[in-house]
């Protein structure tokens, strides 16, 4: 393909994306508007280059439709101003829109408001994403309802979500839904109750996802291993769905002996009703247009550009959303479809694929592939390596299971006898796929991780790619060379050899993340193991955290006790990095977490660790001092906390959970030994004891793990009052941010990534600031211990760190050993 003839080609598309791309600046116009002039810049730069050439005048109404989309998200920006933020009681008339929303612990709706009764701060028109989980009867699409509760503006839109609303009151108003949606939340309906009652738990979400893009009922195992072989597509309800649904009718058709064009018109209503089963999400929309114009160009006698027809979608799609292009979905659909289109036909020519299908299939998911790679890179700080493979050995039979499934919902919804009989062959087509995203994410290899990714990157890279696969001559061999070292340095940096990273200091380090109210705390030694301790209530905040800071694998999770504060986003690791083992403390009646369960499916070693267990790896020695196995249910949950014990370089860290007055007495009286480090008990709260429990620990550094403006009044002032007597630095997160503190000679050095107030207990003089790649600014500190605990590690017991991560465990005078790996 000439480069000249798919510029002529690309107008409209580039027109339209102009348009996109202003709007999501303009969305974010405080930050982004240097970008204007930049882009304004630019524009003229070209025309001055194509010296008024008519082939370039497009660039003229390209920039003034980015100036419009511009002022249209900078305009529906403005709808916020003076309401950022602002929270409270709100009562509200309006309609529930189609869409999946939420994830599978916290499921939710798009609440379209129509009408406000009661609320100084919201507005008709505004769309809030309802929490739905509790309703004993939740709301289905197109429903018109007034609820009561508590209303959150956001700082900025999330896609067509302005903020969240719980409600505690809920009632139904008259007025229903269109037919077409009604049919749509029927089917979907019908559906759910078809696979669940006919498959197993696992088959029935995987499935689910396929047919109606919903992966919220996924198990975490499942979603992880999708995810890291290059198959989460599959659920996503892409344009692959919307085409294989077209040719699957035009096939119907033609065993019918319908008339093509008969076949064409039936897709109409077809595809717009899948497109509302589906949820109406963008990448289903994109398709649905695209194949709707291909359509029409047929009926009409003219020849179809699948260029131009992506033009019009990404038009469509910006009435519905102005902040279009900072959409995920969005990206990753368009990129996709582009790379099948413009970088298939070179890359078969390269494989020589000729007629044979299999080097077609996997030129097709190839140029996907390489396509998407960097917009996955930059929102998940992951490329799954295998994706091609995995994709050449699944994508045949997705028609098949598209086709069985379809069949099944249609003789369900008839209410035809057999329904279920469809999915018997559909379940080991199921398994297969799973039995293969187990298989290629399971290699530690398989994944390149770069986190953070600037999409920055893409202004090089898919130059670089066009022009290596489309360009000629010398100036294509120079572009494949530069491609070649790009993505060499990428695999290079992203891949997993275990190596320590450029500049990293041969000390542990405990990071203290500030994950708002609650607990989380990442010790690492310089043989590599990672320990985590609790992991706050955020799972994407902690996930976000552990891939800025290139975790991979966790040795240890340790959970204090099953509270969301402590427990809640350890899920997140889950999604982040490979775990060898989770410990928590005795658990009584219906005490457990979702966490806990989640690591059994996924096959981590789950064990419970109470007083007297000890534990090692890589010469770190972690020991229980609480809770006593002899404790009940009448000993307080806080109370019940696990206690660690953690030493590693001579040095002494004590985790206290949230222990509180009988938990600190029962500590002082029969395990408090001296520490260097303390995390301090329940974020700061005071308990009576606390000044006996300092006095026996005698630590020279504490650290509380705090939210900012906390309802709680923590930390206490008491607590720090106790804690300054005892002549301890303090730190806190809600002060300081990360706290990340390395063990050196006669001390510790303390990094925070703000610089907050002077630390309680410090008598140094100006901090100085350091700073390290893709990591906030840091704020540095040396401390000194003077407690009785010898420097030599030499005295310490412990093993030496080996390949295979080998453990041992003792309880009672009696050892056991294992392997982590």
């Amino acid at each position: 393909m000439e480069a000249r003839d798919l510029l002529c080609r690309s107008r409209l598309l580039i027109m339209a994306l102009a348009l996109a791309l202003g709007g999501a600046l303009g969305c974010d116009a405080r930050r982004t508007f240097p970008w204007v002039l930049v882009v304004g810049t630019l524009a003229w730069l070209v025309l001055a280059a194509g010296r008024g050439r008519m082939e370039w005048a497009w660039v003229i109404p390209a920039l003034l439709l980015f100036y419009v989309g511009f002022f249209v998200g900078w305009h529906g920006e403005m709808g916020l101003e003076g309401r950022r933020g602002e929270a409270g009681w709100a009562r509200l008339q309006g309609r529930v829109e189609p869409g999946n929303f939420g994830r599978a612990d916290e499921e939710a709706c798009l609440f379209r408001v129509e009408e406000v009764v009661d609320c100084p701060f919201a507005r008709p028109g505004d769309g809030y994403l309802l929490d739905v989980k509790g309703m004993d009867d939740p709301p289905d699409w197109g429903d018109r309802l007034e609820v009561e509760g508590y209303l959150h503006i956001f700082n900025r839109p999330g896609g067509r979500a302005w903020g969240s609303f719980r409600a505690e009151k809920v009632r139904p108003l008259e007025g229903k839904p269109g037919p077409l949606l009604r049919c749509a939340v029927r089917l979907r309906s019908t559906w759910v109750g078809l696979a669940t009652n006919t498959l197993p738990r696992r088959e029935a979400a995987l499935l689910s996802g396929i047919l109606l893009g919903d992966y919220r009922r996924l198990e975490l195992r499942d979603l992880v291993a999708l995810r890291g072989s290059g198959l989460i597509h599959l659920c996503a309800a892409s344009g692959l769905h919307v085409g294989i649904l077209a040719a699957g009718l035009l096939w119907l058709g033609r065993r019918l002996a319908i008339p093509r064009r008969a076949a064409v018109l039936l897709q109409v209503p077809l595809l717009s009703l899948y497109a509302l089963v589906a949820g109406l999400s963008v990448p289903v929309l994109r398709a649905a247009v695209v194949s709707l114009v291909a359509g029409a160009a047929f009926l009409l006698g003219r020849e179809f550009d699948f260029l131009s027809a992506a033009g019009l979608a990404v038009l469509f799609l910006f009435s519905r959303q102005f902040d279009l292009v900072a959409s995920p979905s969005f990206q990753l659909s368009l990129a996709a479809a582009l790379g099948v289109v413009l970088l298939r036909p070179p890359l078969e020519g390269l494989l020589g694929a000729g007629r044979s299908r299999v080097l077609g299939l996997f030129a097709t998911s190839l140029a996907a592939q390489a396509a998407v790679g960097p917009f996955l890179l930059h929102h998940f700080g992951e490329l799954p390596l295998l994706a091609p493979l995995s994709n050449l050995l699944v994508l045949p039979v997705l028609p098949v299971l598209m086709g069985f499934s379809m069949l099944s919902l249609c003789l369900a919804a008839l209410r035809l006898p057999g329904s279920h009989i469809l999915l018997v062959p559909a379940a080991p087509l199921v398994r297969w796929v799973l039995k293969v995203a187990g298989t290629f994410s399971s290699a530690r290899w398989s994944l390149v991780r770069v986190y953070p990714f600037s999409l920055a990157w893409t202004a090089v890279y898919f130059p670089l790619l066009l022009i290596a696969l489309l360009g000629r001559g010398r100036t294509r061999r120079r572009a494949a060379v530069a491609l070649v070292l790009l993505v060499s340095l990428l695999l290079a940096c992203g891949l997993q050899f275990n190596l320590p990273a450029p500049g990293s200091e041969d000390t542990a380090a405990l990071t203290f993340l500030d994950v708002g109210q609650g607990d989380s705390c990442l010790l690492q030694t310089p043989s590599g193991v990672n320990l985590l301790v609790d992991g706050g209530k955020e799972p994407y905040l902690l996930e976000s955290k552990l891939r800025s800071r290139d975790i991979r694998r966790l040795e240890v999770i340790a959970v204090s006790h099953p509270e969301e504060d402590h427990a809640g986003g350890l899920e997140g690791a889950l999604r982040a990095c490979s775990v060898g083992l989770v410990v928590h403390p005795p658990l009584h009646g219906n005490e457990g977490h979702r966490f806990l369960v989640l690591a059994a499916e996924m096959g981590i070693p789950v064990r419970e660790m109470k007083r007297g267990d000890r534990f090692e790896v890589g010469g770190l020695v972690m020991e229980a001092l609480a809770p006593d196995p002899a404790w009940g249910e009448e000993i307080p949950a806080n109370d019940r906390s696990l206690v660690l014990r953690v030493e590693v370089d001579g040095r002494s860290f004590l985790f206290t959970g949230d222990v509180e007055e009988e938990g600190l007495g029962r500590l002082t009286k029969e395990a408090a030994t001296p520490c260097d480090l303390l995390k301090v008990p329940h974020h700061g709260g005071y308990a009576e004891g606390l000044e006996e429990f300092l006095l026996a620990l005698r630590p020279r550094l504490a650290v509380i793990s705090v939210g900012a403006d906390n309802p709680y009044g923590h930390p206490s002032s008491l607590t720090l009052r106790a804690l300054q007597g005892q002549g301890c630095t303090v730190y806190r997160t809600d002060l300081h941010g990360d706290i990340v503190i390395h063990v050196v000679e006669g001390g510790f050095r303390v990094h925070t990534s703000r610089e907050g107030a002077t630390p309680a207990g410090s008598r140094l003089r100006g901090p100085r600031r350091e700073g390290r790649l893709a990591l906030p600014p840091f704020t540095s500190i040396k401390v000194a211990v003077t407690s009785g605990i010898p420097d030599d590690p030499g005295g310490k017991e412990g093993t030496p760190f080996i390949p295979s991560r080998r453990w041992s465990w003792t309880r009672k005078g009696r050892t056991g050993h294992g392997r982590v790996a």
